[in-house]
């Protein structure tokens, strides 16, 4: 007859931990340290400042803006003896428009690609699943991506518009005056970091809804130049209004004002970004949480 011997159903992880007790020494506790804000807002930053995309879109977006600033001022200033009274008037009113909204309105494209693909480029590598397990809550991700992406584009936006401003008034100076003491010209300084920012996180919004890059970048582009330009074709005021309330065209936050072409006033402008970006965060934030990853 033989003797049954007997087996062990503990599993590896008990026997391992009854051994550590006979030995004298406590088995080791499992990390229990959850992200602080903080800890997201690191990461975050160690994240775009480590990708070449950030470093090859900000410098896109200086030069591009610097370039359009000159052109644009060298230009009309060459036409100046050709213009009418009445444009020279609304010149003289608006100069400071004159020197930023051409630069911000094709400045905005780097910034675009750049906020899409600060996200989506997470989702199509996979790189989205270890953020997510490192740090659980989503939206607390969601809101420190948005914060650093914001502070950055703002802070380089401004360095970029000095240097835009200075170089604008030095070409216009013959014809116009302006100031960085102005607080109208310094609005606009101001401004255009404003608007960098704020398109910037439109674009990140886009890219938290598609999760795709070259999606993601067709429409937020399309909705950029595409759509304000087909309303623009509408008769009448209703044309007018639709395509002046597009994101794209609330370049009027760095004018003057005083310009009758426009149809919104700088504050309605802001008022008009705001509202386009709080809008689309709020659907990335409902997106983020409900949507798989």
């Amino acid at each position: 007859m033989t003797t049954a011997v007997p087996t062990s159903t503990a599993s590896p992880m008990s026997l391992a931990t009854s051994s550590l007790a006979r030995e004298g020494r406590a088995p080791a506790a499992r990390p229990t340290h959850v992200p602080g804000r903080a800890d997201l807002l690191r990461g975050e930053w160690t994240k775009i400042r480590s990708v070449r995309s950030t470093t090859w879109s900000l410098l896109a977006m200086a030069v591009a803006s610097l370039a359009l600033t000159t052109i644009a001022t060298s230009l009309f200033t060459a036409r100046w003896p050709h213009l009418d009274a009445a444009t020279r008037t609304q010149f003289r009113s608006d100069t400071v428009g004159l020197i930023f909204q051409p630069a911000a309105s094709f400045g905005q494209v780097a910034v675009c690609v750049l906020g899409v693909l600060f996200i989506s480029s997470e989702y199509s590598t996979g790189m989205i699943r270890s953020t997510m397990l490192a740090a659980p809550r989503r939206t607390p991700v969601l809101a420190a991506k948005a914060a650093v992406f914001a502070a950055l584009i703002f802070a380089v936006a401004e360095l970029v518009a000095l240097p835009c401003f200075f170089i604008g008034s030095a070409i216009t100076g013959k014809y116009a005056s302006t100031s960085i003491t102005n607080p109208t010209d310094l609005r606009a300084v101001v401004g255009f970091g404003v608007f960098m920012a704020l398109t910037g996180l439109i674009a990140l919004a886009v890219g938290t809804l598609v999760r795709h890059p070259a999606a993601g970048i067709s429409l937020v582009l399309a909705w950029q130049f595409v759509v304000p330009a087909v309303l623009s074709l509408l008769p009448g005021p209703l044309g007018e209004h639709l395509s002046g309330a597009m994101p794209a065209n609330t370049v009027v936050i760095m004018g003057s004002g005083h310009d009758a072409d426009n149809v919104f006033s700088p504050a309605q402008g802001l008022g008009l970004l705001v509202a386009w970006t709080v809008v689309l965060m709020a659907g990335a934030w409902f997106s983020i949480r409900r949507r798989d990853v």
